[in-house]
């Protein structure tokens, strides 16, 4: 049986060298993400507006709405568009460290969590953020009324811009970590801490916490939206117990 060979060790400015480096790459394409984003930041605005039906209109009560609300969605785009150097960087600057063994697993794990995330938010995207913001937004169907004197006053949704556009891109976060799932159970296994039997034998109880966790989680207290995260992450868990076989 061969023994790993010790790697030689760095000295710690050579370290935070290497790490400006790596933060210098991170941010400049985070900054040339935002530039492309900023092209495209109005059509993404108009989507997601347009994805909510049961508004009539959307109401900017404050002068700088309009312009933080476009940086905001510009920066978000920036950063999915940066993502994917932003995995390079990080395994750039842990690689030199890890025996070849680990390496493997690196090379499972950040491309595998990238992938996941990104499968996150179109889920989020297309399913859940439309089903969800429509069903928040009529469940009062315009039909609740307020009786005053000389006549009723209805009820007309007219969300605040930034909070939707906030509301958007925290219910996507979460899904995108939540689609993680899987990833975290394979290390968990890997690192000998649980078992598959294991996690079969306590499904019951991983079942509640995610739903606490979902209820936690999720930006509104309904209990639509929770289930729209719970679900999915109860399959990921499941695919989850799946990986865990092979670690």
């Amino acid at each position: 049986m061969t023994t790993a060979t010790p790697l030689p060790a760095m000295p710690l400015m050579e370290h935070l060298r290497e790490l400006r480096k790596r933060l210098m790459w991170a941010v400049g394409s985070v900054f040339l993400g935002l530039l492309v984003g900023l092209g495209f930041s109005k059509a993404v605005i108009n989507g997601l507006i347009s994805m909510c039906t049961a508004c009539p209109e959307m109401v900017v009560s404050q002068p700088l709405e309009g312009f933080t609300t476009y940086f905001r969605v510009a920066l978000m785009l920036g950063i999915c568009i940066a993502t994917p150097m932003l995995v390079y960087q990080l395994v750039a600057f842990v690689m030199p460290a890890l025996m070849p063994s680990e390496r493997k697993w690196l090379y499972i794990f950040l491309p595998g969590a990238f992938v996941l995330f990104v499968f996150g938010l179109l889920f989020g995207y297309y399913i859940v953020f439309p089903r969800t913001i429509n069903f928040l937004i009529k469940f009062l169907d315009g039909s609740a009324t307020a009786q005053i004197t000389g006549g009723d006053i209805k009820i007309v949704p007219r969300p605040q811009l930034s909070l939707y556009i906030a509301f958007f891109t925290n219910l996507l976060m979460i899904i995108g970590l939540t689609f993680e799932t899987p990833l975290i159970v394979l290390l968990l296994a890997k690192l000998r801490l649980v078992t598959t039997k294991m996690l079969g034998r306590y499904r019951r109880h991983a079942i509640l916490v995610m739903a606490v966790a979902a209820a936690v989680l999720t930006p509104t207290p309904d209990p639509f939206t929770m289930l729209m995260v719970l679900v999915p992450m109860y399959l990921l868990y499941e695919l989850g117990i799946v990986l865990a076989r092979f670690a």
